[in-house]
């Protein structure tokens, strides 16, 4: 017994023991182990006793995961684990004085391998029972194969899912010795779900799941979110038919009108045809429904953001929604990635190590004002965000004092403490999006960051080619999931040209070039809540932008074709105090009177010899594609009326030929379709913003 255990206990580090309780209980155990020692008092064939002061802890074969203690504490306490420590200690120690710890080395991680890989379909649907084993098999399906397990561990095995962000610890036994990080009411599926992606990254068949009349069951949460979504019943089934004609008809109208003549009444269709939506369960299809009438309601108000050419392309992807909906549903079942979730489901996880990036606020077309914290996780390098939102309408709430404000997590003075800082989150509340809830049940612990650690982990880009390419391998399908963390990214400029405000659009424009000398442009529209932020660009110097500045910023698709980036702060890997500098709300560094002289006679003499080398844009789309594209938007904005649908669709015709003389045949497929002249301008259009997404990714791959 004592060889067993002593086999599993050298496979524990700090880490497992932290997963097994909490840090501040091992904390405590080191302690107590420094003023009283273990001392074995009973071995039996199937267990050993151990006296820890007062205490006796009995172990098993399964080790400290189902130690038990004569103490009044529940679950694992500090003397189970001071005992643990103690027994892993004394059989090192004699492992050592027996000339054991000399023999060659093994890949201690080989046996715990071959352990989870000999497991059985009859084991894990015995640990789960079968409708744990259904679900476990059927989040695995839905899991992408390269992203579905982080599979690492030097001494045990650590197994990292992504969603929802857990971690299990195994350090050998049978499936109740996985370990997981955070307490989960049902965490006998996600051992046996953990298991099935384990065996499927090492090329094993996994075997189906028992067939049942019923595929989905309701007791198990988050069962739905990896299952086809069925219809309850049969009026189901019709609403969501009758939903899905009436949104085909309004969207088609709107084109045919012209979104430049939009009416009040084309703005309630939309919020009525949003509130159907969400009845229906069709969330995904309801706020982009909701999102369409915001934007045709900013329209009507003239609001300087508002923008018929990105109403075009929303209206255009909520087309391309509803066929594939009506293309699911003729199938008997909708992917549920097409239906999208009722609400954000936020998981428990354990201690987040995040670096803080700065803020940023904002007010959304639905009326919402808000505060949002990026941070980036070195662990999981990946940005997450808190956002702190509320009504425009409830009064005391300002998102600008938000940042100085104290919260939203105990322990923290105020967002503004964050950035720059290393932030250590515990009892963090994540969805799969990577946003962090604001709930004030998490603790967190603020500590210094130099720049040299932050511009390591950060991993900036340097090519704009290269990142685009790889926002287009994310993004390759217009009807993939929106992941809008994945937006965000850390630029290294090779040079900066000079900001400048465009006063037609109310945007400012700062070129970013790279080592090749393309171009992105860094744009930042102009309202109150970007009024600092755009002051500080336009004033920044040679001094504040020093080399190697990196730049996080969120990219997004400009109206005119292309990607552009929305700057929120800047890292100086210089620093010396704080090394990010938060636009939105931090004052310019101080300068040395002599410079800040300098600088604002630079300013006032614009300099010929100071001009940077004439940039070259990322390569894009050929030039038949974007005159299709300036076409389709030209049509959408007047309207295709009757009295003009015969010419206005010569014209795209026209178009089509030449595109198809350039191998892109699809068009001409989609004008000669049945329908109406609004439905066939849209799937006209899809095919465009289709085909530019993946020849921006080629052609940027090729440069």
């Amino acid at each position: 017994m004592l060889d067993q255990l002593g086999a599993l206990l050298a496979r524990f580090d700090d880490d497992s023991y932290v997963a097994l309780a909490n840090r501040g209980l091992v904390r405590r155990a080191r302690k107590d182990l420094e003023q009283q020692k273990v001392d074995i008092i009973e071995q039996a064939a199937a267990h050993v006793v151990l006296s820890f002061g007062a205490q006796r802890i009995r172990f098993d074969q399964r080790g400290p995961a189902h130690a038990q203690c004569d103490c009044p504490a529940s679950g694992i306490c500090q003397h189970i684990l001071a005992a643990a420590m103690g027994l892993q200690q004394t059989l090192q120690a004699s492992a050592t004085r027996s000339g054991q710890a000399d023999e060659p080395a093994v890949d201690p991680l080989a046996p715990l391998q071959a352990t989870l890989l000999a497991l059985s379909t009859a084991e894990l649907a015995s640990h789960a029972g079968k409708a744990g084993y259904r679900w476990a098999w059927q989040y695995v399906q839905d899991l992408e194969p390269e992203h579905a397990l982080v599979i690492s561990g030097s001494q045990h095995l650590v197994l990292a899912l992504q969603r929802p962000r857990l971690t299990l610890r195994y350090m050998g036994g049978g499936l109740d010795a996985l370990i997981a990080d955070a307490e989960l009411a049902q965490i006998e599926k996600y051992r046996v779900a953990v298991v099935l992606a384990f065996q499927r990254a090492h090329g094993r068949e996994l075997t189906p799941p028992e067939p049942t009349a019923r595929q989905r069951t309701q007791s198990l949460d988050l069962g739905m979110d990896h299952a086809l979504a069925e219809s309850r019943d049969a009026s189901l089934d019709e609403s969501r038919a009758r939903l899905r004609a009436s949104l085909r008809k309004i969207l088609s109208e709107s084109v045919e009108l012209g979104l430049a003549h939009l009416s009040q009444g084309i703005h309630e269709r939309y919020s009525t045809l949003a509130v159907w939506a969400q009845g229906a369960e069709y969330h995904r299809l309801a706020l982009l429904t909701r999102r369409i009438a915001d934007h045709v309601e900013m329209l009507l108000e003239r609001a300087g953001w508002a923008d018929e050419l990105r109403l075009l392309d929303e209206i255009t992807i909520a087309l391309a929604l509803v066929c594939a909906l009506d293309a699911a549903a003729a199938q008997g079942a909708t992917p549920r990635q097409l239906v999208g979730h009722a609400r954000s489901r936020y998981e428990a996880s354990a201690s987040l190590e995040l670096f803080g990036l700065g803020a940023q606020a904002w007010r959304s077309p639905a009326g919402y004002v808000g505060l949002t914290m990026i941070f980036w996780s070195p662990a999981e390098q990946a940005f997450m965000s808190c956002t702190d939102a509320r009504p425009q309408a409830q009064r005391g709430f300002n998102p600008i004092a938000r940042y100085k404000a104290a919260g939203p997590w105990t322990g923290l003075g105020a967002p503004a403490q964050t950035t720059g800082s290393r932030v250590i989150l515990q009892k963090a509340q994540v969805n799969d999006a990577g946003r962090l809830s604001a709930a004030d049940s998490a603790s967190a612990t603020v500590l210094p960051l130099d720049a040299a650690t932050l511009v390591q982990q950060l991993k900036p880009w340097e090519s704009w080619a290269e990142l685009l390419s790889a926002r287009g391998e994310q993004r390759a399908s217009l009807l993939a999931e929106p992941d809008p963390m994945k937006d965000w990214a850390t630029l290294r400029p090779a040079k900066f040209g000079d900001a400048r405000f465009d006063d037609a659009r109310q945007t400012l424009i700062w070129p970013l070039l790279d080592g090749e000398g393309h171009m992105l442009a860094a744009e930042m529209p102009f309202d109150e809540y970007s009024r600092h932020a755009t002051r500080r660009v336009e004033r920044l110097g040679p001094s504040e932008l020093v080399p190697g500045t990196l730049v996080i910023a969120r990219l997004r698709a400009s109206a005119q074709g292309g990607v552009v980036a929305e700057p929120l702060s800047l890292v100086r890997p210089g620093a010396k105090d704080n090394c990010v500098d938060a636009l939105h709300f931090d004052d310019a560094p101080q300068q040395g009177a002599a410079s800040a002289l300098f600088e604002r006679l630079k300013r006032m003499v614009p300099s010929r010899d100071a001009l940077l080398p004439p940039a070259e844009h990322v390569p894009t789309t050929p030039s038949v594609l974007r005159q299709v594209r300036h076409e389709l938007q030209r049509q959408a904005e007047r309207g295709t009326g009757p009295d003009i649908a015969e010419q206005a669709r010569a014209e795209l015709m026209h178009h089509a030929e030449r595109l198809a003389e350039a191998g892109l045949t699809a068009f001409r497929a989609a004008l000669n379709r049945d329908g109406g002249a609004g439905e066939r301008l849209l799937s006209a259009n899809y095919l465009c913003l289709q085909y530019e997404r993946l020849m921006l990714r080629e052609r940027a791959g090729q440069a």
